[in-house]
């Protein structure tokens, strides 16, 4: 993962290099850029995971590489250091979707226990990105075992499904969205799966649930999440009806 520091004050980067502990934080690189100008190049050639900016800069101000950053490098955690303690910038960064609001002068301690904070929620948002990436992957080979032979609106409801499984899916709503009735959607899926359309929805939630934990680093809560179980007791309860065992044993075992 990468950092970047903007301040124009070479003193206060330096500053910064120096009193923050870099070991405890673990990046791959640790970037500086002296204004917005200099900021910009750099993320236009390196990925940057957070970013710590003053606001008064030559040029441009951090504000305004704020608002850059949101447009170019969504996911970039963004960080305000500054001297200045007034309402319209705090306000302005909260629209901005700041991490976090520093002033001047901060301990170094309490400075690397917000940039880790960043980099954990950096960490986890690139371990979901992953996740549904791999998801979509393994929902579209899973697509591929039930296309062909079945008429256009199960194709549709299960489509639909794939592609919501973290929603609250109803037969109703795929009925209408396939432009049958539901008692004849229930039907189709007996006859085609064996199974209600509840039981489909969940037998495909779980088994995507199985491949996550099997193939990322990601929590159980963050895969319960994902694949649309909101209750984790819920989610353990079904997971192990369907694997015959809780889904931290699952997990351990793809790992051992």
């Amino acid at each position: 993962m990468n950092i970047l520091i903007v301040d124009d004050e070479q003193l206060a980067v330096q500053g910064m290099l120096d009193g923050v502990n870099w070991d405890v934080l673990g990046f791959d690189k640790v970037l500086t850029a002296n204004s917005y100008t200099e900021a910009v190049n750099v993320i236009k050639n390196t990925y940057i995971d957070i970013m710590v900016s003053d606001i008064e800069m030559p040029g441009e101000s951090g504000l305004k590489l704020i608002e850059y950053v949101n447009e170019h490098s969504q996911n970039t955690e963004c960080i305000i250091l500054t001297c200045h303690d007034e309402f319209d910038y705090a306000r302005t960064a909260v629209g901005l979707n700041c991490l976090e609001y520093l002033l001047k002068p901060i301990r170094y301690q309490k400075l690397t226990e917000i940039i880790l904070r960043a980099k954990e929620k950096a960490e986890n948002r690139r371990k979901t990105e992953q996740m549904t990436q791999y998801g979509q992957q393994f929902i579209q080979s899973l697509a591929q075992e039930t296309k062909g032979d079945t008429a256009n609106a199960l194709d549709n409801a299960v489509g639909y499904i794939d592609q919501h499984l973290a929603e609250e899916l109803s037969v109703k709503d795929l009925a209408a969205a396939s432009f049958i009735s539901a008692d004849h959607l229930t039907r189709l899926f007996k006859k085609k799966f064996g199974m209600t359309v509840s039981e489909y929805i969940q037998d495909r939630r779980i088994r995507l649930a199985g491949e996550l934990l099997k193939k990322g680093d990601a929590t159980i809560s963050m895969v319960a999440n994902t694949v649309g179980y909101g209750n984790y007791s819920y989610f353990t309860e079904q997971f192990k009806k369907h694997f015959g065992v809780t889904p931290r044993e699952y997990q351990k075992q793809a790992k051992d």
